[in-house]
């Protein structure tokens, strides 16, 4: 953890020795996301019924550049609904562990140099799907895999990346802590770390990525595709390939004008890790976004989604609005 530390001051110290150079490029800017939600839900053949607030949270992206070789990105989620008190403590009293989500979603810096660039701090970890590529304001749980509800994506560590001239394709190698810890650097032993290659690329019709990940629950590949049918069809696929558990998933978004727009989502997951995933799933469902405003920085949301292990039917309503500030 102290190395951590002492890369960040490298870097603070390195942008105020070119401050001319930072005055005049750097930039920074915040995002306030504040998302409302309502979910509904049954379990059968229990016969279990309830509601509670889903991914109700305060969230905060704050990302920009210094200069012309360093850029920052730190995301946070705040106030998160939790069902007791305890949970709620959690999410601060967690904050070094890499076996918990918590407040900090991610933190990280980044030096840029020609083509490539290294990253350092906290991240997520770069799993070829879309799925992960989302923001988590964005996304809808009951919809994603289990892997993206059970595993600790964000974890400390870097990345070695290279970027394509013309921004198409990324290339990156990725060495970070791995949830199977309790402090992120708490072994001495590398095998105890995840290891990830992922790669993307992207053309006006088509994006795809890929990555090959070793962690906890042994090998994984992942894979995502998205095509652009039309300017107002988009569909896409991910998927994901390991010693203890596979999935995949197929889905669609329409857009119906400048402000509404329709999505349906189905998939299946297939485990065998008791730590991980236990069971076999299939879900799927179907929703609908709305936009009232011309910048569409607000979004109202409604699904209905339904899945096995167990059988169970959700719905989602909820309000999700994107403050953006120009800070510097």
């Amino acid at each position: 953890m102290k190395r951590l530390f002492v890369l960040f001051a490298f870097l603070l110290l390195s942008c105020a020795f070119n401050a001319q150079d930072v005055k005049a490029q750097s930039e920074g800017t915040l995002m306030i996301v504040p998302r409302v939600e309502a979910e509904p839900g049954y379990i059968f053949p229990e016969k279990l019924g309830g509601i509670d607030m889903g991914y109700t949270s305060l969230y905060t992206l704050f990302e920009g550049n210094l200069g012309t070789h360093f850029s920052y990105s730190v995301s946070n989620h705040w106030f998160a609904f939790t069902r007791s008190f305890d949970d709620t403590k959690d999410l601060y009293r967690n904050t070094w562990r890499a076996d918990s989500n918590n407040w900090v979603d991610w933190a990280n810096v980044t030096v840029h140099f020609g083509n490539f660039s290294i990253t350092a701090g906290k991240d997520y970890i770069h799993m070829g799907t879309f799925e992960n590529d989302a923001y988590d304001f964005d996304a809808h749980w009951q919809l994603n895999s289990a892997l993206w509800n059970n595993y600790q994506v964000y974890q400390w560590g870097g990345s070695l990346n290279w970027t394509s001239s013309d921004e198409a394709t990324l290339l990156m190698l990725q060495v970070t802590s791995d949830q199977t810890m309790e402090r992120p650097f708490g072994s001495r032993s590398i095998g105890d770390y995840a290891f990830n290659l992922f790669g993307s690329h992207e053309t006006d019709e088509l994006k795809v990525m890929g990555s090959v990940l070793r962690c906890s629950i042994g090998w994984l590949g992942s894979f995502g595709v998205e095509a652009y049918v039309s300017d107002a069809i988009t569909v896409g696929g991910d998927g994901y390939v390991g010693n203890n558990y596979s999935g995949a998933s197929l889905r669609i978004n329409g857009q119906l004008g400048d402000h509404f727009e329709l999505f349906a989502k189905g998939g299946f997951d297939v485990g065998q890790d008791e730590d991980f995933y236990i069971g076999n799933r299939i879900y799927g469902g179907l929703g609908g976004n709305w936009y009232p405003l011309r910048n569409r920085d607000l979004r109202v949301h409604a699904l209905c989604a339904a899945g096995t292990n167990p059988g169970n039917l959700q719905f989602s309503v909820g309000v999700t609005y994107a403050l953006n500030l120009k800070l510097f």
